[in-house]
């Protein structure tokens, strides 16, 4: 007997990296275990770029974001949705931001941290989604090509 498996609409994300003049990635933590970087969840239709343009002016008021020329992209396979019927479809784009956003970020909560590289390299397990530690560190350094990195 055949059956049809319809996927429900995907979640749509955008993952911020913030990195300052000293090359300090700022984390949230404290609500999940763990850490992770702000992030913002995207109508259906949003163009990716705009979702974050418009996240960081409304939430971090940071009005012209200076995008870094490296990016993540990540889009779940239909195989990995059996469990949840949900597929996944993200961006993470690095921001540049000045020492007095960063600033603002540290103060905006006890829960915002900044962490340098060798940081972000001995404790890269400590936060999520896997594998943004990796990006921060080979963008910083220099390692990776400019334009989509895929994440999976």
């Amino acid at each position: 007997m055949a059956t049809s498996h319809a996927l429900s609409a995907a979640d749509r994300r955008v993952l911020l990296l913030l990195l300052d003049c000293q090359d300090r990635l700022m984390l949230c933590g404290g609500c999940c275990g763990g850490w992770t970087v702000p992030q913002a969840l995207l109508a259906t239709g949003t163009d990716f770029k705009d979702g974050a343009t418009q996240y960081l002016a409304e939430r971090f008021h940071i009005a012209n974001p200076r995008f870094g020329s490296v990016y993540g992209v990540h889009e779940t396979r239909e195989s990995d949705c059996w469990e949840n019927n949900q597929r996944t479809v993200y961006r993470v784009f690095i921001v540049r931001i000045s020492v007095k956003e960063s600033d603002s970020f540290q103060a905006m909560s006890p829960a915002h941290t900044r962490w340098k590289i060798s940081e972000l390299k001995a404790r890269h397990r400590d936060i999520s989604p896997e594998g943004l530690a990796l990006l921060v560190s080979g963008y910083v350094e220099g390692w990776l090509p400019d334009g989509p990195i895929s994440l999976y």
